[in-house]
């Protein structure tokens, strides 16, 4: 094999490596983005692997214990209906979480005790540089 074709060969085979690689990752790590609504209607199909819900924090619904670091609260599809679901989460406690905020949460849920066991919970904050647009109304 003369230079060119040993320098074509390796450079298939690392292309080809890294390429699997990066496909078996994304694979792996691949979470959907659901509804509560489609969490409720097929928590069994939906369950395998884990699921990502986004959803809004319903007011007057959130239990805190912040020594354990602790949260119980409800959640609800914003444009679908309106489904609720309730959401249990143990960790880290975002410091921008409160009531009416969007929340994606990550975990499984649990169809025994109609909850959702949380492993993530990432809090969804207004951009400072958004409009307003009541502001942006007044302006006229």
């Amino acid at each position: 094999m003369n230079k060119n074709k040993k320098f074509l060969v390796a450079t298939a085979v690392v292309v080809i490596a890294i390429s699997f690689m990066l496909f078996s990752g994304f694979k792996s790590e691949g979470v959907y983005y659901l509804t509560v609504g489609e969490v409720l209607h097929n928590p069994e199909k939906l369950n395998q692997k884990g699921m990502r819900v986004s959803g809004e924090v319903i007011t007057g619904t959130i239990t805190k214990n912040t020594k354990d670091r602790h949260l119980v609260f409800d959640i609800m599809d914003v444009e679908e209906g309106g489904a609720v679901m309730t959401v249990d989460y143990k960790g880290i406690i975002p410091d921008t979480f409160k009531e009416e905020i969007h929340v994606i949460i990550e975990g499984n849920y649990d169809i025994e005790n109609k909850k959702f066991i949380a492993k993530t919970l990432l809090t969804k904050c207004p951009s400072k540089y958004e409009v307003d647009p009541e502001e942006e109304a007044a302006k006229g």
